[in-house]
C-alpha cells in the first residue's frame, strides 16, 4: 500500500515538474511565473492557422494559442502599455532572446502558441534545423507579420522580459547620431533583424560573433564583403545566419554606417 502511494506521489511530482512555467520579468528582474495550467484557467485560448508558414516549408500549421496581448495583460496589467517600456524580450530555454517592439506586440495577429494541433503529441519540429518549438512558440497570423518585417518568431520561450531598450542595452545605441542619420537607420535594422543573434559591445545575442568587440567588423572586412555576407551568408558558408535577400542596397549601407559609427565611438572603460 505504501509503495503504491509512493508511486502515485512520484508520478504527480514528475508531472508537476514537467509542466513548464512561463516566467515574467521587468528590466531583467523576475516578478512572477505561471504554469500552463494557470494560464489556461485565466486566459481565453483559440485554435489558430498559419497559412504557408515560413517555419514549416510553406505548409499551413495549426496551433492552440493565447493572444499575445492577453498574456501581457495577465503578466503586467496595463503597465506594458505605458511609455516607460519600449520592447518585450522573449527568452528561450537556452538563453536566446528575441526582442520586439511593444507596438508590434499590441497588434492583432500576435499569439503565444502552447500546443501543436497537427500532431498527436508534442510538437512538429520547425525551421531548417528542426527545432522543437515547445513549451511556447511566438507566432503571427498577419500576412505582413514576418521575420522580414522584424516580427519576432522565437520558439522554446521560457520567459518574457519587459524592457526599455535603450536602458537595457545602452551600448548598442548610437547616442549622439542624428535621428535621421544612416547610423540611426542602421541601428533600427540591427535591432530588428540582427540583435537576437549578434551583439555589439558585449550586448545582444550570443549565437553569432560580437560585431564591434574586440574589433569592429568594418576594420577587417571590406564594405563590399560585409554587405554581400549580410545579404547572402549561405553563399559563403554553412551557418545558422539566414539570408537577407530582401534588404536593399540602402539598408545594407545603413547597417555598415551603424557598425562604422560604433567603431568610432567606443566606450571608455566600463562606460561611454
Amino acid at each position: 500500500m505504501i509503495a503504491a502511494l509512493l508511486a502515485v506521489f512520484l508520478a504527480l511530482a514528475r508531472a508537476a515538474a514537467a509542466e513548464q512555467a512561463l516566467e515574467f520579468r521587468v528590466a531583467g528582474s523576475s516578478v512572477s511565473a505561471a504554469p500552463l495550467s494557470a494560464l489556461e484557467k485565466a486566459l481565453p485560448a483559440r485554435d489558430i492557422v498559419l497559412d504557408k508558414s515560413e517555419f514549416a516549408q510553406g505548409r499551413a500549421k495549426h496551433y492552440r494559442a493565447f493572444a499575445l496581448r492577453d498574456v501581457l495583460d495577465f503578466a503586467y496589467g496595463k503597465r506594458w502599455l505605458s511609455s516607460e517600456y519600449s520592447d518585450v524580450s522573449f527568452i528561450a530555454l537556452d538563453g536566446y532572446a528575441a526582442v520586439g517592439p511593444l507596438t508590434k506586440a499590441s497588434e492583432d495577429g500576435g499569439w503565444l502558441a502552447f500546443k501543436d494541433l497537427d500532431v498527436p503529441s508534442g510538437w512538429e519540429p520547425v525551421g531548417s534545423h528542426k527545432a522543437d518549438p515547445g513549451p511556447f512558440f511566438v507566432v503571427w497570423t498577419g500576412t505582413t507579420q514576418t521575420t522580414a518585417s522584424q516580427y519576432p518568431w522565437p520558439w522554446q520561450v521560457a520567459a518574457l522580459n519587459l524592457v526599455r531598450f535603450e536602458d537595457q542595452y545602452p551600448k548598442t545605441v548610437p547616442r549622439g547620431a542624428a535621428a535621421d542619420s544612416a547610423a540611426r537607420r542602421g541601428f533600427a535594422l540591427f535591432k530588428g533583424r540582427c540583435f537576437r543573434c549578434h551583439a555589439v559591445n558585449g550586448e545582444g545575442g550570443k549565437i553569432g560573433p560580437d560585431l564591434n568587440e574586440p574589433m569592429s567588423v568594418t576594420a577587417y572586412r571590406s564594405k563590399r564583403m560585409v554587405k554581400e555576407f549580410i545579404r547572402e551568408p549561405s553563399k559563403y558558408r554553412r551557418t545558422y545566419m539566414p539570408d537577407h535577400r530582401d534588404l536593399s542596397d540602402r539598408d545594407l549601407e545603413n547597417l555598415w554606417r551603424y557598425f562604422h559609427w560604433l567603431d568610432g565611438h567606443r566606450p571608455k572603460g566600463d562606460g561611454w
